[in-house]
Formats: structure tokens, C-alpha cells, sequence
């Protein structure tokens, strides 16, 4: 099949076709075109300072590790900003040991410091635990919904040990539409943008630079780059609702291609309309933001521990 020139240069066989716009890149020009669609993204919603100190939240899945790469090489036009990596390990056996060695990899590879907290010295204990002991299942919770929840009260713990101004995510244009639309299947009454940049006192805001990026393109970067894949899954993916609007979303952008865009940007465009908070509420054990009187993350914790105790 004769895919004739890349639509970029004009010159080099491509490799890519982008469905929804119909643009055929060669692998420079696309590797080009991605660094400059993250980078536009940062300066269209100003997710980032020229000298902010940045904790990249980093799994060692394909996804936190381009980002963590693309931020590195966007980092040095900004020579007051720092950049640092912080990795949570909730204690999922295997899964999680495999993508650690591949983050310490990649972080000495680029001379990121990298900084780890697991569940077990934050919470005292582990995903595992809670899954294994029927906690989760006593709780009424998945497991992803408790890694979620705990994963990000984790990451804010991380980002104020060492004076961050911003942690930056690797959510995706998938990632960020899977949300919304869960929290609209949920019935959540205050839903708020996803990897904006909002300020408030005393508030480490998170941003996701990769959020107008599909991953597919993300997996292609990856594999030009050299950047290694995680051979494993989690174990617990398959149990989440997240999982089944996921693979619904799949299908309907193979065959509506680029209506996650549209998805996204009329989603967006409501919400702007809808008055957003100015007082922030504080959980009363942590002190962090929420929306409660103990935040979700608190209220997990302390019915776990006293499940444990049991």
C-alpha cells in the first residue's frame, strides 16, 4: 500500500495517519509534532511556570514515562524551573516491582531524582493486603477505587516533602474523557475540570500535560523513543467501571474518529459555565481539600485500619 509522503515535510515515507484530521507523519515529524502539541497544550491553559518546581507523577507505565521524558527536554528552555519524579507503591506483588525497575531506569537515565513512598510506610498497609484480607469487598469498594484515591492523597504527601508548586500527571485524552464521563454516570454533583491548573491557598494543583494526547500516539512515541513498555497489567483493571466505559470509548472513537475532541472540548465549555467554589473546605483529620467533612481519602484509611484491627 502506497501511503505516499509525509504531509509535514513532504520528503520521508510516513508512518502514521492521523484519522481524525487525515495527516500523515514520517517518524521525525511525528515525534516533532508531539513534542509541540504538549508543549502547546501547556501554554494554552498555562499548566506550568518558567519556575515552578514540578513533581512528575511517574508509574513506570508508557504513559508517565514519555511524560517524564518530553518534560525533561521542554524543561531545559526554562532554566529555573525543577524537575523531580515521584513513584507510589501500593504493594500490587509483582506488577508494581517490574515498573519500578523500569522507572529507576529511566530516571537515572535522564538524572531525574526519583522519590518513592509505598502504601505501607504512608498507610501501613498495602493494596494486596486489603484485597487478599476481603476488606475491599467488606468496604463495598474496588480495588482500583481505593488505589485511585489513596494513590493521589500519596502523591500530594510527596509533593509537599519536597516543596513542589505543581505535580504534573500523565492523564491522557482518553483518560480525561473516561472521567467525565464517569463522574456524570456517577451522579457527582461538583464536578470540576481535569489536569487544569487552579490555585488556592495552601493547594498543590495537578496538571496533565498529555491531556490532548490519545495513547496511541503516546505508545507510538514510546516505541520510537525506545522508551520500554510494562509487559504486565494490573491485576485488578478487569474489575473497575472505569475498564467498561474504557473499552466502549475504544470502539467509538475507531469509528467516530475525533470525537473524544468533541467530547472534550463541549464538556469543557459547560463547565466554564458552571460557577466553581472560591472557599475551599478542609478534611479535618488531613487538612487537605475536600468537598467533606473527612476527605475520601481519610475516611478509606480509617475504615480499612479498623477493619485490620478486627
Amino acid at each position: 500500500m502506497n501511503l505516499g509522503v509525509c504531509s509535514s515535510c513532504g520528503k520521508r515515507s510516513p508512518i502514521y495517519f492521523r484519522r481524525y484530521s487525515g495527516v500523515k507523519l514520517c517518524s521525525t515529524c511525528f515525534k516533532g509534532d508531539f513534542i509541540k502539541r504538549v508543549r502547546r497544550t501547556i501554554s494554552r491553559y498555562e499548566l506550568l511556570r518558567y519556575d515552578d518546581r514540578i513533581v512528575v507523577a511517574v508509574s513506570g507505565g508508557k504513559d508517565s514515562l514519555v511524560l517524564l521524558k518530553v518534560l525533561y527536554e521542554l524543561e531545559q528552555d526554562f532554566p529555573k524551573s525543577e524537575l523531580l519524579a515521584a513513584s507510589i507503591d501500593e504493594g500490587i506483588d509483582s506488577y508494581r516491582l517490574d515498573s519500578l525497575r523500569t522507572l529507576r531506569k529511566i530516571a537515572n537515565a535522564l538524572h531525574i531524582e526519583l522519590h518513592e513512598l509505598s502504601f505501607k510506610d504512608l498507610y501501613g498497609f498495602t493494596l494486596g493486603e486489603v484485597v487478599k484480607l476481603g476488606i475491599a469487598k467488606k468496604l463495598g469498594l474496588n480495588p482500583c477505587t481505593i488505589c485511585g484515591v489513596l494513590r493521589r492523597k500519596a502523591l500530594v504527601t510527596v509533593a509537599r516533602r519536597l516543596g513542589a508548586t505543581v505535580i504534573a500527571t500523565a492523564h491522557t485524552l482518553e483518560d480525561v474523557v473516561q472521567t467525565y464521563l464517569l463522574n456524570l454516570l456517577r451522579g457527582e454533583k461538583n464536578i470540576r475540570p481535569i489536569g487544569l491548573r487552579r490555585e488556592a491557598e495552601d493547594v498543590i494543583p495537578r496538571v496533565a500535560p498529555l491531556r490532548l494526547t490519545p495513547q496511541r500516539e503516546i505508545a507510538l512515541y514510546a516505541y520510537l523513543e525506545g522508551i520500554p513498555f510494562q509487559s504486565k497489567t494490573c491485576p485488578y483493571t478487569h474489575e473497575s467501571m472505569r475498564d467498561e466505559v474504557r473499552n466502549f470509548l475504544t470502539l467509538y472513537d475507531y469509528k467516530y474518529p475525533g470525537s473524544l475532541y468533541a467530547f472534550l472540548n463541549m464538556f469543557e465549555r459547560i463547565l466554564e459555565k458552571i460557577p466553581q467554589p472560591d472557599e475551599v473546605n478542609r478534611c479535618e483529620i488531613c487538612g487537605e481539600p475536600t468537598d467533606r467533612r473527612i476527605c475520601r481519602a481519610c475516611e478509606i484509611v480509617l475504615s480499612i485500619k479498623s477493619l485490620l484491627k478486627n
